[in-house]
């Protein structure tokens, strides 16, 4: 009995593994996953960390500084008592202080400084939605090519169950001399051509499977697999509707690319402010407080209470800086920041011209890919019907096993194009939806 219930014990944990490790990924899971576990995903989001905490810390200089001292000192050997004589003293002096000191003018250069970072930052959680948006798109890209090779797969393993029943045919043709034995070998070998490509079309499904797998960064990949969602729902045309330039205002406000760019030039305008707040002079308030004690072995000395009522001293002032000449620094560094202010400013042109020319090549390869999978049903339809005919004849012995074979694979061409077709349509599709904003999963 004892091992009865072990047994069903093993085999239940052995299918729970096996029902584990043969899990199927939606393409949903697939970007969660790498979002969530990607390197570059989580450098990018310590950058964003970083820049957090600098914001934080330009925020901070707006606050008064306060500092505290303290010292303590003994004294040996000689030493003038109050009329001037040397005497022979030891002594002790314990001194402590307080001071705090608060910028109130230096060319708004702290509050411009603090608006600059917070554009830094807003920046670095825009290249971090960047770095989020280039992933999510690799992966559907793979996502999809491993789609299309399952079905070029399919596609090969039917050519091999056509070949592997013509040889049967064959076989029990030749069976009762009614062809060749030429022609039976001719089959055969045609079997194996078609075996040969079922097998290399396996290996591209299964490289296709590894590279996903990398992009999440599986360490197993031999158990990995993917879903296989209705193409009809995948296969929305309504991006299709819409212009190029319709798209492509849509996408100006919600690219993480063309977002990130504008916030640096917003960085360089408040950093082209700082550069010339130094021209400008600055005023601080400060004020410090100190006290002291004092113990010489020759005298006297007052208590320490006493001293601390007398010793006291408290200052407070305003300090007033007039910049002269620094050596050109601030004139230098005010052309420096124009400078990478104009950069930045080409640099978001940049990002808006790639942008527009990326959605007027997927509009373009969208609308081409829509024709041509459209065509493709009716040259599928007299493929079909030329290759009915052709191996009507063949079985009759009115054709060469030649054309029968150039006709099969006629219709395998046409097919895969046609596949290639569904698949660059769905990519392209794919990425219109995701410049308009909406979701990439399927």
């Amino acid at each position: 009995m004892k091992k009865t219930v072990i047994s069903l014990l093993s085999t239940a944990l052995l299918a729970a593994f096996s029902l584990q490790a043969q899990k199927v990924w939606t393409l949903k899971e697939c970007i969660d996953y790498a979002l969530a576990n990607n390197i570059a995903i989580k450098t990018a989001g310590l950058n964003a960390e970083v820049q957090e905490i600098e914001k934080k810390n330009t925020q901070f200089r707006r606050l008064p500084y306060v500092s505290a001292s303290a010292s303590h000192n003994i004294g040996f050997g000689q030493t003038q008592d109050n009329t001037g004589v040397y005497v022979n003293s030891n002594s002790q002096s314990t001194s402590a202080g307080l001071s705090t000191g608060i910028t109130l003018f230096n060319g708004f250069q702290i509050n411009n400084s603090v608006k600059a970072q917070q554009y830094s930052t807003l920046a670095s959680l825009e290249n971090l939605n960047k770095a989020k948006e280039d992933l999510s798109l690799n992966i559907a890209s793979a996502y999809l090519q491993i789609l299309y090779n399952k079905e070029l797969y399919q596609l090969a393993l039917e050519q091999v169950d056509l070949s592997k029943e013509q040889l049967r045919q064959y076989e029990i043709r030749y069976a009762h001399d009614k062809i060749p034995e030429g022609q039976l070998y001719e089959i055969k070998a045609k079997l194996a051509q078609d075996e040969l490509s079922a097998t290399q079309q396996k290996q591209t499904l299964e490289l296709s499977l590894l590279e996903l797998s990398q992009l999440l960064e599986l360490e197993d990949w031999k158990d990995f697999n993917i879903s296989e969602p209705d193409s009809q729902i995948m296969v929305s045309k309504e991006a299709l509707q819409l212009p190029a330039e319709s798209i492509y205002d849509q996408a100006q406000s919600n690219r993480a690319a063309i977002k990130s760019a504008q916030y640096e030039v917003m960085t360089s305008e408040k950093m082209l402010e700082v550069s010339r707040g130094a021209r400008y002079p600055s005023l601080s308030l400060g004020a410090s407080y100190s006290n002291s004690y004092y113990d010489h072995s020759n005298y006297a000395n007052p208590s320490f209470k006493d001293q601390l009522s007398t010793n006291g001293r408290s200052n407070i002032g305003l300090s007033l800086s007039i910049p002269i000449f620094n050596r050109l620094n601030t004139t230098n560094n005010i052309k420096r920041s124009n400078i990478n202010l104009e950069t930045a400013r080409l640099q978001l042109e940049n990002t808006k011209k790639i942008l527009y020319k990326e959605i007027q090549q997927a509009w373009f390869n969208a609308n081409t890919a829509e024709e041509k999978y459209r065509a493709s049903f009716e040259t599928i339809r007299a493929t079909q019907e030329a290759f009915r005919f052709t191996e009507e004849k063949f079985n009759s012995g009115r054709s060469t096993i030649y054309e029968y074979n150039e006709a099969r694979m006629q219709l395998l061409r046409t097919r895969s194009e046609q596949l290639q077709a569904k698949y660059n349509l769905m990519f392209s599709l794919k990425i219109l939806d995701f410049y308009r904003g909406n979701s990439i999963h399927l």
